[in-house]
């Protein structure tokens, strides 16, 4: 079966965050490490919302603009807004040798991002159910 894009970056999301949990032991992997997959998991996650909804996914890594551009679509994003701060992660953690750390809950995060891939699976397999 051939997964439309949506589904294909939703199923890559889905990884980013198998890798982040996989990674979620503080004493074992720095913050940035963990925080990284875990941000990849919902850009991907946002972005195939947007193109779910037939808007174009922008080549950015910050999370809020995707939730502003969702926003914009008529998505209800309020929940969502405190997974942007994980923005800092895509870029600033990776190349910055001594990152003042953000001291997440690793545990919390994980479940709100897994939260919000089962949201996107749901709507996007709505979708397809639809007739074209």
């Amino acid at each position: 079966m051939v997964l439309s894009e949506p589904e294909g970056l939703l199923k890559i999301a889905t990884a980013d965050l198998e890798t982040a949990e996989a990674s979620s032991d503080p004493a074992v992997f720095r913050e940035g490490a963990w925080g990284f997959w875990l941000q990849q998991a919902v850009e991907k996650a946002l972005k195939a919302w947007l193109l779910h909804l037939d808007v174009d996914a922008p080549l950015t890594h910050d999370l809020r603009r995707l939730l502003l551009l969702l926003a914009a679509a008529g998505e209800s994003t309020a929940d969502l807004e405190p997974l942007a701060q994980l923005t800092v992660y895509a870029v600033q953690f990776r190349y910055d040798a001594d990152p003042t750390p953000l001291g997440l809950d690793r545990t919390h995060y994980n479940r709100q991002v897994k939260a919000l891939l089962v949201r996107v699976n749901e709507l996007i397999l709505a979708g397809s159910d639809r007739d074209p």
